[in-house]
């Protein structure tokens, strides 16, 4: 039986993102993901590209943060040329809105900060806000045009990105759980093992989100569950079709009338219901930005785990003693920095330089 040389755990946009990549390189590559394609955060998320307004402190994280940022436009363009499909990827910005002298102090700081990174950041009129954005609230103080944060649809590409991976020779298995993992001497390899199958391979990349951190036999990372609630409304027509922030909340659009709102940030597990609490929150949310748009439809409501790690940075690269590649913890901006994501996977499996030492798994594993 030929075994792959990288076998992926975890079949969300990270995962899919470093499997193309490998293949891209002359890899033959697996994907293991226990549910259907991007089941988890990849699917739940609002699509946000937002480099620096969730993102201010300068380090490698914020350059990790905007490369990516910078790499989306052509990745979403081969994507689309290597698969004959369509991501709805915009790149129209992201407006602040005030309501009050808390959110105009966040306003000057996103305004200096993009400002100091070189990023176009620009005080938008509260007329030209209510040309693009009709229902917008009329508490609106100011506005922060942030042309540098842009959105794509999530959905549309977990979909396009399996293709591209699987035109490429990549084999996604779904519905495929592991059971433990275990170190092949003197091959040097890892064997992973299902209820009812087993795989060898050179290197593993351990991509599999809030789950990360539970896979047994290996060394455990401290990657947990946070959870966050969406809805979606339909019927809104808007010329405006880039998202919006308003203190912790955010609107981002959806195909041609739908809006995304959210989310909530709770420690709650492995419970993915939504709650009461937690949509009334998004909806009050709603009702103060855009009172206008009370009857709009309420289409659906779904939740989402998002993979924290202590310090809220991504975990990547390798895990001593193993063959493994972590590509995981990535909390609020996996889909931000998939592209880049997948780029260092590729890198650092072909021994191309060392790990970002804020970004290692070494910072939290004891020992090494």
């Amino acid at each position: 039986m030929t075994h792959p040389d990288v076998l992926v755990l975890g079949g969300g946009i990270i995962g899919l993102a470093a499997a193309r990549e490998l293949a891209l390189r002359g890899l033959r590559v697996e994907v293991v993901e226990r549910l259907p394609a991007g089941a988890e955060a990849s699917l739940a998320a609002a699509g946000m590209l937002s480099p620096f307004s969730e993102t201010i402190s300068p380090g490698p994280f914020l350059d990790a943060c905007r490369a990516s940022r910078d790499l989306w436009g052509p990745w979403v363009a081969t994507l689309e040329e290597e698969t004959g499909l369509t991501v709805d990827y915009d790149t129209s910005g992201s407006l602040l809105v005030a309501l009050n002298e808390e959110d105009e102090a966040e306003l000057d700081r996103a305004l200096r900060s993009a400002r100091e990174l070189g990023e176009q950041a620009d005080e938008m009129e509260i007329p030209a806000l209510r040309h693009w954005v009709p229902d917008i609230t009329p508490e609106a103080r100011r506005a922060v045009h942030l042309t540098g944060e842009h959105r794509v649809d999530n959905v549309q590409l977990c979909a396009v990105l399996a293709l591209a991976a699987q035109k490429l020779g990549v084999t996604i298995h779904y519905d495929s759980e592991v059971e433990r993992v275990e170190r092949r001497h003197p091959e040097g390899t890892v064997l992973v093992h299902g209820r009812h199958w087993r795989k060898e391979a050179r290197l593993l990349v351990l991509a599999a989100g809030a789950w990360s951190g539970l896979i047994p036999e290996l060394p455990p990372l401290p990657v947990r569950p946070v959870r966050g609630q969406v809805l979606l409304l339909g019927g809104v027509e808007w010329p405006w079709r880039g998202s919006l922030r308003q203190g912790h909340f955010y609107a981002v659009r959806r195909g041609a009338t739908g809006l995304l709102i959210g989310a909530t940030v709770e420690e709650a597990g492995f419970d993915k219901h939504n709650t009461v609490e937690g949509i009334e929150d998004l909806l009050a949310f709603t009702r103060r930005l855009f009172p206008g748009i009370g009857r709009t439809r309420l289409e659906t409501v779904w939740a989402g785990l998002r993979p924290g790690t202590p310090d809220d940075l991504p975990l990547l690269g390798g895990i001593p003693g193993w063959p493994v590649l972590a590509a995981t913890g990535h909390f609020r901006n996996g889909i931000l920095l998939a592209p880049w994501t997948a780029r260092e996977v590729a890198r650092l499996a072909f021994a191309e330089g060392e790990e970002i030492p804020e970004l290692s798994p070494r910072r939290f594993l004891s020992g090494s």
